[in-house]
């Protein structure tokens, strides 16, 4: 298998991998300063547009969609079997069922809430980054058009997925400003990351490359 191949599968494997911690992180809120909390997924699921925008910039922008693509595949599978698994008896000597339930099974409206989100966020953060990365300004940086695509794709992500779970709970709008205030920090935190990643990548690659060409 060629290094391309390698790291593409690699970089696959984590983005899906990332996904469906997501999908179990997200029932652990955390504290923050200011009377503020946030899912735990924050790390986690941010991380997987850094991987998007890797890919789009290593193998191009039909990697990245399949990548995308195979990703909801992965949360839906995982959900499904998540239910599955609560759905089952317990054992006589196993008294952890409510706690299992509680972390890994979800509403359908959140399911449906966090797919749409996902899928609209991530192609969105995809074209957005590709588009910046060809005017003059996104070619002399990649870290400015991976924070500024970051940072409208979390909004979106946001204010859908809020409005989609908790409709007609009456918390909406603060929920999305609270949400979207701690993602926007976490976004410009990970923002570099596009940038070592793809150098690590290229760097990777370059010399995996040269150790198989020895061995030929």
């Amino acid at each position: 298998m060629d290094a391309r191949t390698s790291y593409f599968l690699f970089l696959l494997t984590l983005h899906s991998s990332l996904l469906i911690t997501s999908t179990v992180a997200g029932s652990k809120l955390f504290a923050l300063p200011f009377g503020l909390d946030a899912s735990a997924t924050v790390f986690s699921y941010l991380l997987t547009f850094i991987i998007v925008d890797t890919i789009a910039e290593l193998f191009g922008r039909e990697y990245s969609r399949r990548v995308i693509n195979l990703g909801l595949l992965s949360m839906a599978l995982s959900a499904v079997y998540f239910e599955f698994a609560a759905y089952l008896p317990p054992a006589p000597g196993w008294h952890h069922q409510q706690d299992f339930e509680t972390v890994v099974s979800s509403s359908v409206r959140i399911w449906i809430g966090g797919w749409i989100a996902y899928m609209v966020s991530q192609h969105f953060d995809l074209s957005f980054f590709l588009r910046l990365r060809q005017t003059a300004f996104g070619k002399r940086s990649v870290v400015l058009s991976a924070w500024l695509s970051l940072m409208l794709a979390q909004l979106l992500d946001t204010v859908i997925f809020v409005s989609i779970a908790f409709y007609g709970t009456g918390v909406v709008m603060p929920t999305i400003i609270g949400q979207y205030l701690i993602k926007l920090l976490f976004s410009t935190i990970a923002a570099p990351l596009v940038k070592l990643s793809i150098s690590m990548g290229r760097d990777w690659i370059e010399a995996r490359s040269g150790k198989l060409a020895e061995k030929d």
